[in-house]
């Protein structure tokens, strides 16, 4: 098991802030993805898991027309390990919003071994 992606205990923070348990598995697996956009690649600090995170922090030093490519290469990166482990099929789509100050919205699509597609977003990229 994956000490800092995947969360034994089973909860998550809900709109009010308060824990709430996850109540099925895709909620399990749909937090430990966003995990792994959202932490820093080479940023963990346990001896091992150095591989773990992605490089999306780095898309605003990117040239603007290969920002698109560039996030779609990183989020393969960053779920290649749950597609090695059979827990996704694939990365189905990504999509990038600008944002105001240099900060972008990921929408990224991602399809499950079973063929149904579960949907990610993360916040506040770049």
């Amino acid at each position: 098991m994956d000490p800092v992606i995947n969360y034994p205990s089973g909860y998550k923070l809900d709109d009010t802030g308060n824990l709430k348990k996850w109540r099925t598995e895709k909620e399990k697996l749909r937090q430990r993805l966003v995990n792994r956009l959202v932490m820093r690649r080479g940023i963990a600090s346990i001896p091992g898991y150095e591989d773990i995170g992605s490089r999306l922090y780095t898309l605003g030093k990117q040239k603007p027309s290969e920002r698109s490519a560039r996030a779609l290469e990183f989020v393969d990166e960053a779920l290649r390990p749950e597609v090695e482990m059979g827990e996704i099929a694939k990365v189905a789509d990504v999509a990038l919003t600008e944002k105001e100050g240099g900060k972008y919205t990921l929408a990224v699509a991602v399809e499950l071994p079973d063929g149904d597609i579960l949907d990610l977003e993360v916040p506040d990229v770049g």
